[in-house]
């Protein structure tokens, strides 16, 4: 698969997603917490690809066009109220963290995913659930090992609560979308 083609299959599921969350009456900066999963895909293709490149995604997957200029504008509101933010203080979490922090965040996106395009089709495949569910019970393993190594990396207290916030907000999507499939 060339990079274009990853590029292309990461916009099309920020794209889906954000038609997802459009038929649920999300919008504006609402988008941007209920995407917070994509933030890693989003952060690569802004790196990678070319402006040409980026043009053209931006052309063919809507959404994916409405989430990177949410995040834009977000980016440019938190960098000018940098030094009035709560957690500017706070240090950058090392390497060690930050990979598997990324790796929670497309993992939750694609669960996310997952259960609502399962919502969506109305027709519930048992070997899709059945992926999806052990999908969302490794999340939720490595989702308290990343806490416990927050915690033995000794990261400042104010880190870790606004960690763990984030991450209980996401699980408590995900256990909701899977509620929703179970008890239609």
């Amino acid at each position: 698969m060339t990079t274009m083609q990853r590029f292309r299959k990461m916009a099309a599921a920020m794209d889906q997603r954000i038609q997802q969350l459009a038929a649920e009456g999300v919008s504006g900066p609402a988008l941007i917490h209920r995407m917070a999963g994509h933030m890693p895909d989003l952060q690569q293709i802004w790196v990678g690809a070319s402006d040409d490149e980026l043009a053209t995604l931006c052309r063919d997957f809507p959404g994916f066009y409405q989430y990177a200029s949410l995040m834009e504008e977000a980016f440019e509101e938190r960098r000018r109220n940098l030094k009035r933010a709560a957690y500017a203080d706070l240090p950058a979490l090392s390497d060690a963290l930050q990979h598997p922090l990324s790796e929670l965040l497309t993992a939750a996106a694609t669960l996310e995913r997952g259960y609502q395009s399962v919502i969506s089709t109305n027709r519930p495949g048992a070997e899709l659930l059945g992926e999806l569910n052990r999908l969302h019970d490794q999340w939720l393993v490595d989702r308290e090992r990343f806490v416990a190594a927050l915690r033995t990396a000794s990261v400042p207290q104010k880190s870790l609560d606004i960690a763990r916030v984030a991450l209980g907000e996401m699980a408590d999507r995900i256990a909701e979308l899977k509620r929703r499939i179970l008890m239609p």
